[in-house]
């Protein structure tokens, strides 16, 4: 007789499922390195390669970043406890990434009782040598490609590109897996270098522990807790990365197979130690700023540039086409270090400033006209930018925010204080004399809307002069009437257009007692009256707010504004100008 036969696990489901499906897909491609790739990102989303400048100081923002980590542990066991030939392949290539050994070594215990065959090129990442590096830089130090030339049991010859981006400091971007020779990669490069117009040499071959120093020196600068910010939307290069980090694993036990002891030799690395200081001491002293007038504005523009370009872009005469766009659209309006003298000089200085640095950094003279080409592309940009009022407002408190930081708290605040009440001088001539009965005067109002400006003054004044709710505020009543009349007739001078579309009357008179209520703290949890009674009491449905917000955009000219700081003292009634003033005496103290 016959024994039964052997009893087969059952099939995955769900995301197992998916997983297995995506594993076999990887086994089965035309390309052999195709199931690395895809094991290198699995493991790259575990706890064994989180980065530190994941961890925070925030407890919420720490536990969305652990809840987004899979333990690795986890993940090895799933693969360990379903024994598939596509979870055995997978196994086989863990227990080479694994950086540790104890790890490694317990993934191949597991193994030992797997008879799945396995594919050569899968048990040949064991086994995988890096035998040749190359490097290609460009002039202007926005990037540098890192080629590795491996032997690849199983495979033969496969290329690894490793590119590091320097715009943004320094930090590894993108990784490009090829089962293609080195030498055939290289001689594709040269071929497009020369149709491109480069020189053939800017491909160098270099030293595998230079490319290990260089690697890692770019991933330790990404990872650095002062590393420039990359943006959100990085785009990717054409073609089909690995990416970063899901490459990380990968690449890492690359690093761990080449030798130790090389010096980098990005692009970075080979330009000269010059501190912000020497670089605008050396254009000062340069032709390239002769003719230029010297004076302290010059001065000032040229270590503004030099500070932002170290600061940005690692160093302080590295200025690219990249760098000049960043610098003129997104950093120099927006730097803390920036005063209107110097930024005043960007315009007359940067070309100049950029001509002395390609020359100490021996950029060609291409590459110096692409980058002077950018400046008149982006300057016009820069200078709609560097007087939007949000860039003005942040050059103004950023100086204060940095003292607020160091503990220096009273400038900031007597600063906010001075901003609701329409300036430093107002703050330091507030008194409380109650504001006056006014008439609602509309003489200087668009004769269409004066109708439906007396109309909303109406229900306003009607809800003052009967509500229940605030009656106990006495005399402070009619100077909160005279507020509401004064930001209804400033509003409409300034901008007629919000009374001409349609809107509930109501609504409006709501929206204004709520903007004036706000502003003098008598609507609210501590004033006089809850928003949500308010409108209430005028049958409207949602937040007064959203009925306050046109009445602002029109006194502000169509910009935006807080209702607590409406910026005009002849606003606010004669108790918030006592609560200011006691504020403002304290913070002097």
């Amino acid at each position: 007789m016959h024994g039964p036969p052997p009893q087969q696990p059952p099939g995955p489901s769900g995301q197992e499922a998916d997983l297995v499906g995506a594993l076999r897909a990887a086994l089965r491609s035309d390309d052999p390195t195709a199931l690395t790739t895809l094991v290198s990102s699995l493991l790259s989303v575990t706890d064994a390669w989180r980065p530190e400048t994941a961890e925070t100081n925030d407890p919420d923002d720490a536990a969305d970043a652990d809840a987004a980590l899979v333990p690795l542990d986890a993940l090895v066991e799933s693969f360990v406890g379903t024994p598939y030939a596509e979870t055995t392949a997978t196994l086989h290539v863990i227990a080479a990434l694994l950086p540790d050994e104890l790890d490694a070594a317990r993934v191949r215990r597991a193994l030992a009782g797997r008879r799945h065959p396995v594919p050569e090129p899968v048990r040949g990442v064991r086994d995988i040598t890096v035998e040749q590096a190359a490097k290609i830089g460009d002039d202007l130090g926005d990037g540098d490609n890192v080629i590795l030339g491996l032997a690849w049991p199983g495979i033969g010859g496969v290329t690894v590109v490793i590119y590091v981006d320097e715009a943004f400091g320094t930090r590894v971007k993108d990784v490009f897996l090829l089962p293609k020779p080195f030498d055939d990669v290289c001689a594709r490069y040269r071929d497009l270098l020369f149709e491109n117009g480069g020189r053939t040499s800017e491909l160098a071959e270099i030293t595998t522990a230079d490319a290990r120093a260089g690697i890692q020196q770019a991933i330790d600068r990404g990872e650095a807790p002062d590393a420039p910010l990359a943006p959100e939307d990085w785009a990717d290069p054409e073609g089909d990365p690995l990416g970063w980090p899901a490459a990380r694993p990968f690449v890492e036990m690359l690093l761990r197979r080449m030798p130790a002891g090389g010096t980098s030799v990005l692009t970075s690395s080979a330009q000269p130690e010059v501190s912000v200081l020497e670089a605008v001491q050396g254009y000062l002293g340069s032709p390239e700023a002769q003719g230029l007038p010297v004076n302290a504005d010059h001065e000032e523009a040229a270590f503004l540039l030099a500070g932002d370009a170290a600061a940005c872009a690692g160093h302080p005469l590295r200025w690219s086409p990249v760098q000049v766009e960043l610098a003129l659209t997104q950093r120099l309006s927006w730097s803390r270090d920036a005063t209107e003298a110097a930024l005043d000089g960007v315009e007359e200085v940067l070309p100049a400033f950029i001509r002395y640095a390609h020359r100490r950094l021996e950029v060609s003279a291409a590459a110096t006209a692409e980058t002077l080409a950018a400046v008149d592309e982006w300057m016009p940009v820069f200078a709609l930018l560097r007087d939007a009022a949000p860039a003005v407002r942040w050059r103004e408190i950023s100086p204060l925010i940095e003292a607020f930081e160091s503990g220096e708290h009273a400038p900031l605040l007597l600063h906010s204080l001075a901003e609701g009440v329409g300036g430093p001088d107002v703050l330091d001539g507030l008194d409380t004399e109650p504001l006056p009965a006014e008439p609602l005067v509309l003489d200087h109002v668009a004769a269409d809307v004066q109708d439906t400006a007396a109309e909303i003054a109406a229900l306003a004044d009607e809800w003052l002069d009967s509500s229940p709710r605030v009656a106990h505020l006495g005399p402070v009543l009619g100077e909160w009437r005279t507020a509401a009349h004064r930001l209804l007739v400033g509003a409409t001078v300034k901008d007629p257009g919000w009374l001409r579309r349609r809107a509930s009357l109501r609504g409006r008179a709501c929206g204004l007692l709520w903007a004036t209520g706000i502003a003098n703290r008598l609507v609210g949890p501590h004033g006089a009256v809850l928003a949500k009674d308010l409108a209430a009491d005028f049958g409207i449905s949602g937040a007064p707010s959203t009925k306050g917000a046109s009445l602002l955009r029109a006194w502000a000219g169509g910009g935006w504004v807080n209702a607590d700081r409406l910026g005009d003292a002849g606003l606010l009634v004669s108790t918030q100008r006592a609560a200011i003033i006691a504020l403002r005496d304290s913070y002097r103290e």
